[in-house]
């Protein structure tokens, strides 16, 4: 049968096939209406027989009652082009879209979930509780203001030299870039199911990145702030709909997942000096209150 030949109806609803690369199962044509239903992982769809996707199809039907019950409660943005993940409250429902174009997940279904700056651990859920690990970005950004401060002072200097001679720019001199990598790269979210057609979901969001021509800690650290915000209310709307009951741990950088209890330590003079400078942040609205208390409880040691 060529490209062009008159193709025999979808065998599940009996609509037209496609004339332009139409998709098949189990070697036979299916309609892009039946087909386009189709939302699962990637290794499962490849692999289903006819019987399965008319079993999916079913799911799918039974399905679309809880997007007809669905009421938005809240939408997590994972930047403008990325990943929308919307949250009913009421009736512990979530979907990673916001238009209800995808599978809607019961909050029952969620087994796990893993937040992650790169590959460090941020955020570990599940029914047995949520662990916040505590970043080091914003120390780490901070660790970086002499290379912004030298890379400024020599962007003025090869301005200066450009303006030697008759006082105007003349584009003698190459404009300098700030190229030096940021603290990391992207939010990583896992979430694991306990489900018939999705075990585990990954999306991420781009961490904040330093101007390239005016790099500013503090506005790297503010951008870095709004992101945590929506970090911290996708954590909350997981925890409400899949893990109500589940109990809030501080885990500092670097320890193992054991559940240790970590004793009162006396502070040191540098530990009380680190927590003075992260409370001015804090006060500059640099970060926010829940991240200051945290910071000053990894160096109290509690």
């Amino acid at each position: 049968m060529g490209l062009f030949s008159k193709k025999p109806p979808c065998p599940i609803c009996g609509g037209k096939i496609s004339w332009l690369l139409p998709a098949k199962i189990e070697g036979e044509y299916i309609c892009n209406a039946c087909y386009n239903k189709m939302d699962m992982e990637s290794d499962k769809a490849i692999n289903l027989t006819m019987q399965e996707f008319k079993e999916y199809l079913m799911f799918y039907d039974q399905n679309q009652l809880l997007k007809d019950q669905f009421v938005i409660s809240e939408q997590i943005d994972f930047g403008v082009w990325d990943t929308k993940i919307i949250f009913d409250y009421l009736n512990k429902l979530f979907c990673m879209s916001k238009n209800l174009d995808k599978t809607v997940f019961e909050g029952s279904q969620l087994k796990s979930f893993t937040i992650k700056e790169d590959n460090v651990p941020l955020f570990e859920g599940s029914a047995e509780g949520i662990r916040r690990y505590i970043s080091t970005v914003p120390e780490r950004a901070m660790t970086m203001a002499p290379q912004i401060s030298q890379f400024m002072m020599n962007r003025q200097m090869a301005r200066t030299l450009d303006r030697l001679d008759d006082g105007k720019a003349n584009g003698s001199t190459t404009m300098q870039y700030f190229d030096i990598p940021e603290p990391f790269q992207a939010f990583n979210v896992e979430l694991y199911f306990d489900h018939p057609y999705w075990t585990v979901i990954k999306c991420d969001m781009d961490g904040p990145r330093f101007n390239n021509t005016h790099p500013d800690v503090n506005d790297y650290l503010r951008s870095y702030q709004r992101s945590m915000e929506e970090i911290e209310k996708l954590v909350t709307a997981l925890k409400t709909v899949a893990f109500p009951s589940a109990t809030e741990q501080f885990v500092s950088p670097g320890t193992a997942a054991t559940g240790t209890v970590h004793t009162p330590m006396t502070p040191s003079a540098d530990a009380i000096e680190e927590i003075k400078k992260y409370k001015t942040l804090m006060e500059d609205g640099i970060i926010s209150q829940q991240e200051f208390d945290a910071k000053k409880r990894q160096l109290l040691g509690i």
